[in-house]
């Protein structure tokens, strides 16, 4: 079955191949009982996800009318924002609901219900949109592994009903939410310790908080998994049996209270594995035979994939399951050999989507591991209880927990980090299957496969940072510009803009969570591809939307230089941007006629001081695998002509159209003159300033210019080697090669 969803869902040709192991196992076997089994379970299940997959074609219906229950735990407010997961009437399936609060009543009115509420509603529904970037989240796959294919923008709210006739369902989000509200009031790292490990909520501060946590790979011990559910049956049946209640009772109550724990504490997917095999094995006491551990999670799988066939593509079921697995492996050995092998297994599925592994994450879950499960969670436990109490009782438990996550953060913070890169799915499989062999095989026979897996390790990360091929990227980051210049071998790695949001000023109540989105498209890809430091950043002028998303940059990567216009720096705006940057990183205002050693590239404009705005942007040009590169910023067409005049033999090959496109852009004459034979033009969909404009587009036209466009390419790669490349975008097909 794992198989089967890997050949539909995943990646066919792999699939194809795990099948044929099967099929030649089997054949081995010679077994007619477990062959019958096999082909009989794989069409059941054939069936069922031919049944149950959504196969609708992918449509936008507007000015759609609904009215749908919102669950007041499952609300997630930012500022004037929202977004909650919740069962549309209209198509019977769950849906993702985004909207806006039209007023500071209307907001207090829906998240201050403890109850659940009927919001009638109107406004738009379509497909969840996918990556537009390389390597990027994917959101579309994110959630149609939990089946949710939709979104809805609301437009309106018209009408906001409380629900009067409450199911157990109802009962049980309710419970939550005022379990929540009860640890709003808890002193702040409790918290966020008691809404992390019991109700698997985390607010916007999460993160933030838990920086040590994230650094070093422990976030999964607070996913509500395994160890949590254990906790919850353990106390369950102490109650249980205080009240005096026979072992058969209590296991009916015990599996009835599975169900609820699951919708009480966020009913994710990699819990769900830990709540079924509890359940499996709760059922098979009950009936009175003796089931292994092995048995137990093969029919957890089993059960996980009717339920959800595409599961296994997320990694905190990747995880849950591995790691299960990999205890029931290790049962027999020493505690030390035993997590450092557990380690070894997640470290594969940890790279291939995280691409990055701190060296101390081993010995710090060596350590924090046995504390975290019989000091860590007993205290917050405790912590809640005592606050029941009085809030003063749980500050000697919020000191310690304080002091813990201090310690993690300030580990977290050493140096030790290693952009690793994302290894092809082929070698993660390789890389789990040795390190399984490793585990199971007696430690005389292992010898040769620690050799093998360490030297994929270290083939793969040498290919992954030192690769034969350059490449000129486009990045889609909306209505702004971000590009990548990486040379062969990762001699020279430049950033041109970084992209980010333009802000105004608003009520505080309407105030999102600042963040910036090149940590999750930009800076995702640069670590997915091995790069950890850039030689340069080169920001071509002040607007937000080129240098917005700077002091990510500056806190995720080492860099070299920042280049600006010159004149800039005396800017008080832009050099707030600055802040936190590393005392090496050198801060280079320039003109046309400086030449900057290491940046692969020609200044041509500005040639006098400015304050950074689009007049002063940076010109800045370069040969790349044949074809000669121009990028503009977004100067004006005085500035164009200005530069032709300065420049008067400036041709390109390639040109980043200035202005993302804008009329104020793109003088006909200064594009006729420098000659280009592509035009890139990075904007944002649906964007408010109507970028590109159509003159710009007709001037282009004009001198038969072939167009590549963010809004409907994505990110766009130029992928070369020597004098010879092609492009390629996100969400087209092959972009022809360069002869």
């Amino acid at each position: 079955m794992l198989f089967l969803s890997i050949l539909l869902f995943g990646n066919p040709l792999i699939g194809s191949f795990l099948l044929s192991l099967l099929m030649i196992r089997l054949c081995l076997l010679k077994s007619v009982k477990y062959t019958t089994l096999t082909v009989a379970l794989s069409v059941v299940f054939l069936f069922w996800v031919g049944l149950t997959t959504s196969h609708e074609i992918a449509i936008t219906d507007k000015n759609v009318q609904e009215t749908i229950k919102v669950y007041p735990d499952m609300i997630n407010v930012d500022g004037d924002r929202f977004r909650t997961v919740a069962k549309s009437p209209t198509i019977a399936r769950k849906v993702i609901y985004y909207a806006r609060f039209e007023s500071l009543s209307q907001k207090r009115a829906i998240i201050n219900s403890s109850k659940p509420l009927l919001l009638s509603i109107n406004g738009e529904r379509r497909m969840i949109s996918p990556a537009t970037n390389m390597n990027q989240f994917d959101m579309r796959d994110y959630y149609q592994h939990q089946k949710i294919y939709e979104t809805f923008s609301i437009g309106t709210i018209t009408t906001i009903h409380p629900v009067n006739k409450l199911s157990l369902i109802d009962i049980i989000h309710m419970v939550r939410f005022q379990f929540d509200r009860y640890c709003d009031g808890l002193p702040k790292t409790l918290r966020i310790y008691s809404m992390g490990l019991i109700s698997g909520n985390r607010e916007n501060d999460f993160f933030t908080e838990m920086t040590g946590a994230q650094q070093l790979g422990l976030l999964h011990i607070f996913s509500i998994s395994g160890m949590h559910v254990y906790y919850f049956l353990t106390i369950l049946d102490q109650v249980l049996t205080l009240l005096g209640i026979g072992d058969r009772f209590k296991a009916i109550v015990k599996l009835c209270c599975l169900g609820g724990y699951f919708i009480f504490s966020g009913g994710s997917p990699g819990l769900l594995r830990a709540v079924v095999m509890a359940g499996i094995v709760i059922v098979s006491q009950l009936l009175g035979f003796k089931m292994s551990q092995l048995s137990a999670l093969s029919l957890t799988l089993i059960v996980n994939l009717f339920l959800l066939p595409e599961a296994m593509f997320m990694m905190s079921v990747q995880l849950s399951y591995g790691l299960a697995f990999g205890l029931i492996a290790s049962s027999k050995m020493t505690y030390l050999r035993q997590t450092v092998l557990l380690n070894l297994l997640s470290l594969p599925i940890l790279l291939f989507h995280l691409y990055e592994w701190h060296v101390l994450s081993l010995a710090v879950n060596l350590m924090v591991l046995p504390l975290f499960g019989r000091t860590i969670f007993p205290l917050v436990i405790f912590g809640l209880l005592f606050g029941l109490v009085s809030s003063k009782l749980a500050i000697p438990v919020e000191w310690i927990l304080m002091a813990f996550n201090r310690s993690l953060n300030m580990v977290g913070r050493l140096p030790g980090m290693i952009v690793f890169g994302k290894p092809q799915l082929v070698v993660v499989l390789l890389m789990l299957g040795l390190t399984l062999i490793v585990m199971i095989h007696s430690k005389k026979r292992v010898r040769g496969y620690k050799v093998i897996l360490a030297g994929l390790y270290l083939v793969t990360f040498i290919w992954i940072h030192f690769p034969i091929h350059g490449e000129v990227s486009m990045f889609d980051v909306g209505q702004g510009d971000s590009f990548l210049i990486r040379t062969p071998f990762n001699q020279s790695v430049t950033i041109i803009d970084t992209g980010g949001k333009v802000t105004f000023n608003q009520q505080q109540w309407r105030r999102v969570t600042e963040n910036y989105q090149a940590n999750r498209i930009s800076i995702n890809y640069l670590k997915s591809i091995g790069i950890s430091r850039i030689d340069n950043i080169c920001i071509s002028h002040q607007d937000a939307d080129h240098c917005g998303d700077l002091p990510a940059f500056i806190k995720e990567l080492k860099i070299k230089r920042i280049i600006i216009p010159l004149g800039m720096d005396q800017n008080p705006g832009f050099v707030k941007r600055l802040s936190g940057k590393d005392p090496a990183t050198v801060v280079m205002p320039v003109n046309d006629e400086f030449r900057v050693g290491g940046l692969p590239l020609i200044i041509f404009h500005p040639y006098q001081p400015g304050k950074g705005e689009n007049h002063d942007s940076e010109v800045l040009g370069g040969r790349f695998g044949g074809l000669n590169w121009l990028f503009t910023g977004d100067l004006d067409r005085q500035g164009e002509m200005d530069t032709l005049q300065r420049h008067p033999s400036l041709r390109t090959d390639v040109i980043k159209v200035g202005h993302h496109g804008s009329r104020t852009s793109s003088d006909p004459a200064f594009i006729s003159q420098i000659q280009p034979k592509i035009a890139l033009i990075s904007a944002g969909r649906h964007n408010r300033y109507h970028h590109p404009n159509e003159e710009t587009l007709t001037t282009l036209k004009r001198e038969h210019i072939r167009v590549l466009n963010t809004q409907k390419s994505g990110m766009v790669r130029y992928v070369y080697r020597n004098n010879n490349g092609f492009f390629e975008s996100m969400l087209g097909h092959n972009e022809g090669k360069n002869e």
